[in-house]
């Protein structure tokens, strides 16, 4: 997705310094593949600690949805190097758990022992040279009340000597029994959101809503990115989350499960990040284990599957052991690996590039067959048969316009084609994807309704509510309306030109980066399509006199002032009065303001920012709209002698 994540932490070693039933909004508390030394023995002896897979602290919740059965990924690890073949032997411990609640003050319930299971009877083995054991899955199947906490406590002993440490003999889940996710199903082609969550909130994507069917607009939301890396101490492939993607991570139950309560789906993200570690690189062994690591995030974050992104991978001439050189087969070697680990697991592709896509076939199985789904990354392009491209993959699989939906192209507007859609949905694609949304920025129901109008042929609404990205709680935003804009209101222009008299007494500018504030008064012209603006900008005593008239798009949301005519001439005030584009011209004696009649097509405009305020976007640096009138049939300012001429982009505060 051309972007670059910035990777500090690793997860799948992480031992999180903070643990407990209370979870906030902050992050002060994570520190992730840090040494706890509160938990190592320093003793002379071998000693072994039981850990969960994925990075997850004690208490992580474990969700259970409906009938749906839930699984915990356990191992060992031993203080030193095993000098021969050890066996380690998991059991689910009732007692431990009356243990734990007594050391900790705690009361939790363990879960129905008759629906816990562990794998190969709880028996692993730490090979000689290692030491960490391979991995036990722990079976939880439905059986608990729905709504209730219960809580989960598995311990393990070892042979030859090897002690268990005091501080880590048991590790404890909680299990939370949920109610059945509802299907979000509203027609053939399905909406999906990549949010970048170094920046934003998962849980805004759920606050957009269907008008007839209150199904949600996003079918599948994914976070972006973990990534994909190599783990400097073993060698191996592993996964690698950033601050922000743990602190998600580690509170899921306030982040990823109200987005599943309402039928969204949510996905992670896998990012390549510039070393040898790719989705096409790895052998099949390499395949097979990181599949796995895969596996133990879905199960123990409640992650419905994960998408691919192999943009930003390294791959060398000389590959090191476990992996290969770069190629599409080793890319359909790894879906087909998660795929037989995770059959009910959505898997997706992000194809920027040919190359960086699975292809081919596994097995007797292609590529397509082996995805869910596969999405085209060059925004605002339509990508018409590209899917042709790719063994096995049906229309249906494919998105072939991903729209990007930030700052950089107007909130999606920039590029966006209504007719693009409808040919999408006429051709038999399945996806539409958006990238990057910033809803602190921009409201998006105009947007996301000019979409499912084609889609779903209903509208889009929005609850009027949006998140922080650490926050568990919305905040109540401002919607886009045409009312919205109606009142008295402080604009600040964000830059200025200074006039000053040189001795001669000539008139000169200067560029000036300090703003101008004037009060502007907006009024009902016609209801629901345009509006009187009273007392703009340099020329007030023009303005509050003669208004300017601003035209409002129902569809955007939006509001917009074009160059005008804002008084023909007659008995009462023979002046005509005009609004155009203009900035200084001139040099020395000779400068003036100018009148550019010819940019009489470009507006100013802007929209309602959910904090109340919002902002108009002029033509560029040094241009304002002001009132000219005609002298000698050229186009001048009603005078001179004004200290500052307000100019470029506006924001507006109501009064």
């Amino acid at each position: 997705m051309k972007y670059m994540n910035n990777i500090k932490l690793g997860l799948l070693a992480a031992i999180f310094a903070c643990a407990g039933t209370v979870l906030t909004s902050c992050e002060d508390d994570i520190t992730i593949n840090a040494v706890d030394t509160g938990k190592l023995d320093t003793v002379d002896g071998v000693y072994g600690y039981v850990k969960s897979a994925a990075g997850a602290r004690e208490l992580t919740p474990i969700s259970l949805f409906g009938d749906r059965a839930g699984t915990g990924h356990l191992y060992f690890e031993l203080s030193k190097v095993a000098e021969k073949d050890i066996t380690v032997t998991f059991k689910v411990d009732a007692a431990a758990l009356e243990a734990y609640n007594t050391t900790h003050g705690t009361s939790y319930t363990m879960y129905p022992v008759d629906k816990l299971s562990l794998a190969n009877g709880g028996t692993v083995t730490i090979k000689a040279g290692e030491k960490k054991s391979s991995g036990v899955e722990l079976t939880i199947n439905a059986g608990g009340s729905i709504g209730g906490t219960f809580a989960v406590a598995v311990s393990a002993t070892a042979n030859d000597g090897v002690e268990i440490s005091a501080n880590n003999q048991t590790y404890v889940y909680l299990v939370k029994p949920l109610a059945a996710i509802p299907d979000s199903k509203k027609g053939d082609v399905r909406t999906f959101c990549f949010v970048e969550v170094n920046n934003e909130s998962i849980l805004n994507c759920g606050e957009y809503t269907m008008k007839g069917s209150n199904k949600p607009f996003f079918d599948v939301v994914s976070i972006f990115a973990a990534n994909i890396n190599v783990d400097s101490e073993t060698g191996r492939a592993h996964i690698f989350c950033n601050d922000q993607v743990s602190f998600l991570l580690k509170n899921a139950d306030q982040i990823i499960r109200p987005l599943q309560a309402k039928g969204i789906k949510v996905n992670m993200t896998i990012l390549g990040n510039h070393d040898e570690s790719g989705m096409s690189s790895l052998s099949k062994e390499a395949a097979e284990d990181f599949a796995k690591e895969l596996k133990a995030y879905a199960d123990i974050y409640g992650l419905d599957g994960f998408d691919f992104d192999d943009e930003y991978s390294k791959y060398p001439e000389n590959p090191s052991p476990g992996f290969e050189e770069q190629s599409s087969a080793n890319y359909c070697r790894l879906m087909y690996e998660c795929r037989k680990i995770m059959p009910d697991k959505l898997l997706g592709i992000y194809e920027y590039l040919l190359y960086d896509a699975p292809n081919g076939s596994v097995e007797g199985k292609s590529a397509g067959e082996l995805v869910d789904y596969m999405c085209y990354g060059t925004y605002q392009r339509y990508a018409k048969g590209r899917k042709e491209n790719f063994t096995g993959l049906p229309k249906s699989k494919y998105g072939p316009y991903s729209l990007k939906i930030n700052n950089e192209y107007n909130g999606g507007w920039s590029g966006f084609n209504q007719e693009t859609i409808q040919d999408l949905k006429d051709a038999g694609y399945g996806l539409q994807v958006f990238y990057n949304p910033e809803p602190r920025i921009y409201s998006y129901d105009h947007y996301f309704t000019a979409v499912s109008k084609v889609l779903y042929n209903d509208e889009v609404e929005w609850t009027g509510k949006y998140y922080n990205r650490t926050d568990f709680t919305s905040i109540q935003g401002t919607k886009l309306a045409y009312e919205s804009y109606l009142g008295e209101w402080a604009a600040t222009s964000s830059n200025s030109l200074y006039i000053y008299i040189d001795e001669d007494n000539n008139p000169r500018w200067w560029d000036w980066s300090g703003s101008q504030k004037f009060n502007v008064r907006i009024e009902e012209k016609e209801a629901g399509k345009s509006y009187y603006i009273y007392g703009w900008g340099t020329y007030p005593e023009i303005t509050e006199k003669y208004p300017l008239v601003a035209e409002y798009d129902a569809v955007k949301g939006y509001i917009s002032i074009y160059p005008q005519v804002i008084h023909e001439g007659d008995a009462v005030d023979p002046e005509t009065w005009e609004v155009h584009w203009g900035t200084y011209a001139g040099s020395g004696a000779n400068c003036y303001w100018r009148a550019y009649p010819q940019y009489a097509n470009y507006a100013i405009e802007g929209s309602i920012n959910l904090d109340g305020s919002f902002g108009l976007v002029g033509v560029g640096n040094r241009w304002g709209l002001d009132p000219y009138h005609e002298v000698d049939g050229t186009l001048v300012v009603p005078h001179m002698d004004v200290k500052y001429h307000i100019t470029e982009n506006y924001t507006l505060v109501k009064n």
